[in-house]
C-alpha cells in the first residue's frame, strides 16, 4: 500500500512552521544537529518561492531522515530542490554549508532521469544521444562513488511520485515508468525495501489505475478482519516460541499491492489464492536464535518444502539476510514466516543505509564495495560497448535480473544472473580466464559451456593457453553467454583482430552453417542481395559485424533457406541442387544428423536430452565407437523446417565430447 504521509506543521497564518518542524525532527532523530538544520531552513525561507521550496524539500528531508543516514545527507536533501531550480550553485552550498553537502547535491543533480527510457537500440551517433548516454554513465558513477547519492535520489523519486497526482497524465506516466523500470529495482538492489515497495505501488496507481483500485478496494474491505487475524497469529507464535525458550518479537507484514498483482499475473491466481498476503516476521537476538526459531516453526507446523529460502546462509547480492519459510497454519491456510535478527532487520529495512546506523562510517565497511560491485560491471560494460546497444534495456536488465550464487574451487562466492553459464562465470572471474576457457566442471562433473548454472554449485573452469574467444559464443541459439560482461569482453577481443579478419570470419560463419545444414553456399551476388533485402545498406560493414558477433548468423541463414524455397516446397529454377535432400521440402520431413566426437560414458544420453529439450521425438538413433577413442552418433527425427534443424545443431555442438554435427542426406 502507498504510505500515508503526515502533514507539515503550520503557523497561524498557514505557512510552514520550520522551527516546530526542526524540533520535531531532532526529537525523533537524535543524531541530527538542530543548529545546522535551523540554519538551512532559515536560508530557504529567504529564497524566492520559499513556501514552494519547503513544501517539496521538507518531505524529502523527512524521508531521508527516516533512513537514518547522516546529517549531511539530510541537509543535501533540503538543498537539492533550490539547486535544481537554479537558485543555488554548488559553490554557494559549499561556502554556506560544507563541501560534503555540496558534493552530495551535485551527485544527485547529475543523476538525470530525462530521456533515460528513450534511448534507441541504434549506435548513439548524435551529440544529443551521446549526452543522454553520458547522463546514464554519470548516474552509475555517482552510485559507485557514494551510495548516499543513490539513496537521496531514490527518496526524491518517491516524493516526485507522490506529487505527480496533480501533474498531467503524460508526466505521471513517464515518472511512473522510470520508477518501475529504474528506481524501484535500484532501491531493491540497495536493500531499501520500503522505498522499493512505495515506488512500485505509486507507479502502479498511475500506470494501471483500474487494477490498483480494484485490489485496494478488496483489501480495504476486509482490512480489519485481516489485521486482527494476523495480530492473533503473531501473539500465538510469540507464545509458542517463548514456551521453547526463544525470546522473539513477532509482527505481521502486509504484502504491497504491486507485489500481489505481479504474483496474480505470473501464476494466474485470484486474490484469495495469494497465500503470502498472510505473513509474520520473527525478530530474535542472535544467529543461533534464528535457527532455533526455525526449528520450532517447522516442528509445530507442516512446512511447504518448495517455499524455503535461507538468505542467512546465502545472502542476496545486496546483503539481505533472512530465513523465509511457509507453513500450513492451524486453519489449513498457508502462512509465510520470516526469521532474522534485529540487526538483519535494520539492514533489510534500510539496506546500505543501515551501515550509518550500525557502523557510523560507510567507507570503513569493506562490504559496501562488494555489494555495489554490480554497478562497476555496468559502468565497465557501458564504456566497452560505446553505445552499440540500448542503454536503458541493459541498465534495467542489470538492475532487475534475479541472481544466483555459485562457488569457485576455493570456496569464494560469485554472483551471476539467473541464466548464467560456466562461460559467464569464467569471464566474471577474470577476462583471461574467459578468453582461454575450453571447458568446465560443475560439482566435479564436466559440463557444456552453455549449461545453466544453479545456486550453490561449485564451478571449475578448464583453460588452455592456445584457446581464443570464438564467434559462436555470441550466437543466441547456442546460449553460451547471458551476461553483459562476458558478451562485451568477447566482442572486444573479436573486434581487436581488425576488419579484414572479421570480414573473413563473417563469410566463414555463413559457409559453416550451410555445410552443417547440407544446403548450397550462396554466391557473393546472392549473399549481397540477401543482405540488402534484410535492410542492411553496407554489405562490407555487415560482414565485419557478422564476424565480430554484433549480429547473429541465423537471420541470414533463414533468408537463404527461404530464398532457396526449401521450406515452401521446391528449389527455384536455376539453383543447383548441391545435394539437398528432396525430403526436406515437405512439412514434418525426416532428417538425419550425424555427430562425431570423442567417446565417453553418457555421451548418447546427453545428446538425446538436448533433442528432448527441443520437443523433438527421435525416430531412430545409432551409436558406434570409432577406435581408438572416437564415437559417431546418428539421429533421425521429423521437423517442420530447416530452421528447427539449425537450432538443434547449434545446441548439440556444445555437448561435452561433440566435435562436429552435420545434417546428412538420407539415402546417401
Amino acid at each position: 500500500m502507498v504510505q500515508v504521509t503526515r502533514a507539515l506543521p503550520r503557523d497561524e497564518r498557514g505557512g510552514i512552521d520550520t522551527a516546530l518542524w526542526c524540533e520535531t525532527m531532532c526529537r525523533e532523530h537524535v543524531w541530527l544537529q538542530i543548529g545546522r538544520l535551523m540554519d538551512v531552513c532559515r536560508y530557504l525561507e529567504s529564497l524566492p518561492g520559499a513556501q514552494r521550496l519547503l513544501e517539496r524539500g521538507l518531505p524529502l528531508a523527512e524521508l531521508v531522515a527516516s533512513l537514518r543516514i547522516d546529517n549531511e545527507a539530510l541537509l543535501a536533501a533540503l538543498l537539492y530542490r533550490p539547486h535544481r531550480d537554479g537558485l543555488l550553485s554548488i559553490g554557494d552550498i559549499a561556502r554556506r554549508h560544507s563541501d560534503e553537502v555540496a558534493s552530495l547535491v551535485e551527485g544527485v543533480a547529475r543523476m538525470a532521469t530525462a530521456n533515460v527510457l528513450d534511448l534507441s537500440n541504434t549506435p548513439l551517433l548524435t551529440s544529443e544521444r551521446q549526452d543522454q548516454v553520458e547522463n546514464v554513465r554519470r548516474m552509475l558513477v555517482a552510485l559507485v562513488d557514494d551510495a548516499r547519492v543513490a539513496v537521496i535520489k531514490v527518496a526524491e523519486r518517491v516524493v516526485a511520485l507522490r506529487e505527480a497526482k496533480s501533474a498531467d497524465e503524460e508526466r505521471r506516466r513517464r515518472i511512473a515508468l522510470e520508477a518501475r523500470q529504474i528506481f524501484a529495482p535500484l532501491a531493491g538492489r540497495m536493500g531499501i525495501w520500503h522505498l522499493k515497495w512505495e515506488l512500485e505501488d505509486l507507479a502502479m496507481r498511475y500506470l494501471e489505475p483500474d487494477v490498483y483500485a480494484s485490489i485496494a478496494r478488496q483489501l480495504d474491505g476486509r482490512r480489519a478482519e485481516r489485521e486482527a487475524r494476523i495480530a492473533a497469529l503473531a501473539d500465538e507464535l510469540k507464545d509458542l516460541l517463548a514456551n521453547h525458550g526463544v525470546r522473539a518479537t513477532v509482527v505481521g507484514r502486509a504484502k504491497h499491492i504491486y507485489s500481489i498483482w505481479k504474483k496474480m499475473q505470473s501464476k494466474h491466481l485470484t486474490l484469495d489464492q495469494v497465500y503470502d498476503m498472510r505473513a509474520l516476521r520473527v525478530l530474535v537476538d542472535d544467529l543461533e536464535a534464528c535457527y532455533r526459531a526455525l526449528g520450532v516453526v517447522h516442528t509445530e507446523f507442516q512446512h511447504v518444502p518448495s517455499a524455503f529460502d535461507d538468505y542467512i546462509a546465502a545472502p542476496k547480492e545486496n546483503g539481505y539476510r533472512s530465513i523465509h519459510t511457509a507453513v500450513i497454519g492451524k486453519d489449513g491456510k498457508i502462512l509465510e514466516v520470516q526469521i532474522r535478527t534485529h540487526e538483519m532487520h535494520a539492514e533489510a529495512e534500510l539496506g546500505v543505509c543501515a551501515h550509518w546506523s550500525y557502523k557510523g562510517d560507510l567507507e570503513a565497511d569493506h562490504g559496501i564495495g562488494a555489494k555495489m560491485d554490480w554497478l562497476r560491471h555496468v559502468v565497465e560494460w557501458h564504456d566497452e560497448m560505446g553505445g552499440r546497444s540500448s542503454i536503458s534495456e541493459e541498465l534495467t536488465r542489470s538492475f532487475s535480473q534475479e541472481r544466483i550464487y555459485v562457488y569457485t574451487p576455493k570456496g569464494h562466492v560469485i554472483d551471476l544472473v539467473a541464466d548464467a553459464t560456466p562461460l559467464d562465470f569464467a569471464f566474471r572471474v577474470h577476462t583471461n580466464v574467459g578468453q582461454h576457457c575450453v571447458g568446465a566442471r560443475v560439482d566435479g562433473r564436466e559440463v557444456p559451456l552453455n549449461q545453466r548454472l544453479h545456486n550453490g554449485e561449485r564451478v571449475e573452469i578448464l583453460t588452455s593457453p592456445t584457446q581464443e574467444p570464438r564467434r559462436v559464443w555470441l550466437e543466441p541459439e547456442a546460449g553460451y553467454v547471458h551476461t553483459n560482461r562476458a558478451r562485451s569482453k568477447i566482442q572486444a577481443w573479436l573486434r581487436s583482430r581488425g576488419d579484414q579478419m572479421s570480414r573473413a570470419e563473417g563469410l566463414a560463419a555463413v559457409s559453416r552453417a550451410c555445410e552443417r545444414l547440407a544446403v548450397p553456399l550462396p554466391s557473393t551476388a546472392s549473399l549481397r542481395a540477401l543482405v540488402e533485402d534484410m535492410g542492411e545498406q553496407d554489405f562490407e560493414r555487415f560482414l565485419v559485424s557478422l564476424g565480430n558477433g554484433d549480429c547473429p548468423v541465423r537471420p541470414l541463414i533463414s533468408a537463404w533457406i527461404e530464398e532457396l524455397g526449401i521450406t515452401r516446397g521446391a528449389l527455384p529454377e536455376g539453383v543447383p541442387d548441391a545435394g539437398v535432400d528432396p525430403a526436406i521440402v515437405t512439412r514434418g520431413a525426416v532428417h538425419r544428423l550425424v555427430l562425431r566426437g570423442r567417446n565417453r560414458g553418457g555421451l548418447l544420453l546427453d545428446v538425446t536430452r538436448v533433442v528432448d529439450d527441443h520437443g523433438i521425438s527421435l525416430l531412430g538413433s545409432m551409436a558406434r565407437v570409432v577406435p581408438p577413442d572416437g564415437a559417431t552418433i546418428a539421429l533421425e527425427f521429423a521437423a517442420d523446417d530447416l530452421l528447427e534443424v539449425y537450432h538443434l545443431i547449434e545446441n548439440l555442438r556444445p555437448v561435452v565430447g561433440v566435435l562436429d554435427v552435420r545434417r546428412e542426406v538420407i539415402g546417401d
